[in-house]
């Protein structure tokens, strides 16, 4: 049984940080073997391959899950920064909404980059 709810109020904060640390060392090391080594081609890089490595799935799915783990990463750092200065609860629910925001529209704008290369658009 918990006796105080306010301590444990932040920790899946604090345990999604640390997760979400793992996961990114893990699908930066995935990132850069599949760009740099996982080719068994030996033909120097042009545009032409390029593109054609970043639109493989398996490269795809690691840049569009690193993308949504380094940002979820660092707007949970900066959430947890704010809350040590922002004390009132009405400000804290304000600071959350902002962030939000922010990770939405970075989300949307780091997939839409890839869009022109992919065909979507």
């Amino acid at each position: 049984m918990i006796d105080n709810p306010a301590k444990t109020k932040g920790t899946w904060a604090w345990l999604l940080q640390r997760v979400t640390a793992i996961l990114m060392i893990i699908l930066l090391g995935l990132h850069i073997w599949l760009t740099h080594f996982a080719s068994l081609d030996e033909e120097l890089m042009d545009w032409d391959n390029v593109e054609e490595r970043i639109s493989t799935l398996s490269l795809l799915l690691v840049d569009y899950s690193l993308l949504i783990v380094v940002l979820f990463h660092a707007l949970n750092g900066a959430r947890m920064v704010l809350y040590d200065f922002v004390t009132r609860n009405s400000y804290r629910r304000l600071t959350d909404a902002a962030l939000w925001v922010v990770g939405i529209i970075a989300t949307i704008w780091g997939i839409a980059i890839f869009a022109p290369i992919l065909g979507w658009a």
